[in-house]
């Protein structure tokens, strides 16, 4: 990217400071603030501190399986002000924010470094071990013993899952020492004074609140496929699968999905890499049959362990080659996940208990989900890894009420498998989910796309790509994020309005289903309809959410002029509208006049629309006015 791309897009960060917040759906992580109360700090300062770590705490959900804060004092002496598990929820954490007193004194950062790892990060103050923990060092200063703060900062970065980010603020802090604080450089940040702790916000947020996890995973279900899963019981579960597969990325480098069934016998109907992309996927996953039987749960548990998550070599009739050998398997370096999907009791439950274990011991996560009034919950428990990676719901008609549930606690899982060594910091994955409501006000969002002749279908294509791997990081329904479409060229394509959808699946689908059309660029009649229409609320549009639209474009339109007059009748209306202009046609001074700032955001071509994806889901998220 440009210089100017770049600043465009820093520019597009720096807005969110106005917007309303987003609460950060976190896989389970525990915060600890360590701030500097010392002489030096004033007051003043100490109060922007404060205001600065509740603001970070805002994008937070805070609970004991989701985030949970603490926060310690340093001076002359330490002082503890509340402890992981003192506060269950984000407004009790606000509050005791709030109440932090200001203590004055020397900086003994040693003292308050040792303090959060000897009592702090412990089992009896709610210190979680199996979760992300990250320790963030406020400080103005130099302290008072390097040396000591050298071995307490060396001591903490030993604690098991803990990141130590440190931020100094002023001209008067030792570098050296904070980079001996933090768990290395890219946790190291420095602002000039206090007033700008503001401008760190969105990228911290993002060193601990990122998406769902990048890591590849390769996730089998298996379906129950009894006589009783007959016609829409079946068809309920397939859909499922198909619901939970598409909010992945779907690849070698990302998931990849297999899928088996049981009944009287077991059978595989897809292998980990037998279709090359998601629509090949989905088609198969449509084509799967019932197969009808007794529950031999346990036949279905073994099929996973010996025939899906171990390297399978088959003879396949190919259409022009003839007979010919592929291999279908999981990938070594893999995260292993397995969802179970059954509606009563296995007919060989010591049988069901010993595959389970065999699955067990190879490393895969096993999820179970119960369906029905006739489920053995305690053979449930036999199945999956765990108890928290049991569900159950009343019939198979509410598996759709549990698909973002299970989405979020796969995402949980896509991170690098335990080894043996640590792994290096800077290797480090993202470890959350995809984003939830956008906070107290939620977002209703409408993409208007250019669709013309200048495009060329290769890079409409790409177009659409971006659209679907944004609305995926979103959870999406009626009291959450709204997504509309709308594709114009010499004409307007109405793609789905805001209230046409009511799920992340079916927003997907349809996303994925906009055609290409060909044609002139007569944006002034795309963003005319969309003032006119989208945000109507017969269509969707909602008193209390932020209206955001976010045009793509790679050309100059049709009317300049008329373009224009239509941008400034859509900013009056309050809706916050974003600009994107692709290629090296554009004309700036137009894009300047779509965009609510003046601010239009530039790629060069494309394949670069993804460099810019995290910046727009950061303000979207965020909001508008």
């Amino acid at each position: 990217m440009s210089i100017l791309q770049l600043f465009s897009v820093y520019l597009l960060l720096g807005i969110v400071r106005a917007l309303f917040k987003a609460e950060c759906d976190l896989v389970p992580a525990d915060f600890v603030f360590l701030l500097d109360s010392s002489g030096s700090e004033t007051s003043r300062g100490f109060k922007t501190q404060l205001a600065f770590i509740s603001n970070f705490t805002s994008n937070f959900e805070v609970g004991p399986d989701k985030a949970q804060f603490a926060a310690v004092t340093f001076s002359t002496s330490v002082y503890k002000n509340f402890y992981l598990n003192e506060h269950q929820d984000q407004a009790s954490v606000l509050d005791a924010i709030n109440k932090i007193a200001y203590r004055d004194g020397e900086t003994y950062t040693d003292l308050g470094l040792n303090y959060v790892r000897q009592n702090v990060l412990t089992d009896i103050h709610g210190s979680r071990s199996n979760v992300a923990k990250y320790v963030i060092v406020l400080t103005d200063g130099r302290s008072n013993d390097n040396s000591r703060t050298v071995n307490a900062a060396s001591a903490l970065h030993k604690v098991p899952n803990v990141t130590v980010i440190a931020i100094g603020i002023g001209k008067a802090i030792d570098m050296n020492e904070l980079h001996i604080i933090a768990t290395d450089r890219n946790h190291t940040f420095v602002v000039n004074n206090f007033d700008l702790l503001h401008t760190l916000e969105v990228e911290l947020v993002d060193k601990t609140c990122t998406l769902c996890g990048d890591y590849p995973a390769d996730i089998a279900f298996l379906i129950d496929s009894s006589g009783s899963e007959s016609g829409s019981n079946f068809e309920n579960e397939r859909n499922f699968i198909s619901m939970v597969a598409s909010e992945f990325s779907y690849g070698y480098n990302d998931t990849m999905i297999a899928v088996s069934q049981f009944a009287t016998v077991a059978r595989t109907d897809i292998f980990f890499t037998q279709y090359p992309d998601k629509t090949a996927l989905m088609e198969a996953i449509a084509r799967i049959s019932w197969m009808n039987g007794e529950s031999n749960t346990h036949l279905g548990l073994r099929e996973l362990a010996h025939n899906v998550f171990h390297t399978k070599h088959m003879h396949v009739h190919g259409h022009h080659h003839g007979h010919q050998s592929v291999t279908y398997g999981p990938r070594s370096q893999s995260t292993k996940i397995a969802v179970v999907l059954t509606d009563g009791q296995s007919l060989e439950p010591l049988l069901t208990r010993k595959s389970a274990a065999t699955l067990h011991a190879m490393g895969v996560e096993v999820f179970a989900i119960g369906m029905g009034r006739h489920v053995d919950s305690s053979e449930l428990l036999t199945i999956a890894s765990d108890k928290d990676h049991i569900y159950q719901v009343p019939t198979t008609n509410d598996l759709e009420s549990i698909h973002t549930k299970i989405v979020d606690a796969i995402c949980k899982l896509k991170v690098p498998p335990p080894t043996t060594t640590p792994m290096p910091t800077t290797t480090k994955l993202p470890t959350t989910t995809v984003k939830q409501a956008c906070g107290q006000k939620p977002a209703d969002i409408v993409f208007l796309l250019d669709a013309s002749e200048s495009e060329k279908a290769t890079g409409f294509a790409k177009e659409i790509e971006f659209v679907y791997n944004f609305a995926r990081k979103f959870h999406i329904g009626p009291d959450n994020v709204q997504f509309g479409s709308v594709t114009f060229s010499s004409g307007i394509r109405n793609d789905f309005y805001l209230n046409t959808y009511h799920n992340r699946h079916d927003v997907l689908n349809a996303i994925q289903k906009i055609a290409y059309m060909q044609g002139g660029t007569n944006t002034s009649f795309g963003i005319q309809f969309v003032r006119e229409n989208s945000f109507e609320p017969q269509n969707g549009g909602r008193q209390n959410a932020t209206r955001i639209v976010i045009v793509i474009t790679d050309g100059q339109s049709a009317d300049p002029a008329a373009t224009k007059h239509e941008a400034q009748l859509l900013h009056q209306q309050g809706v916050q509208v974003y600009a994107v202009g692709v290629g090296s046609q554009v004309d700036n001074s137009e894009l300047k006049a779509i965009s609510s700032d003046g601010t239009p955001i530039l790629v060069g071509d494309f394949s670069l629309l993804h460099d810019i994806q995290a910046s727009l889901e950061t303000a979207a998220c965020h909001g508008g006015t």
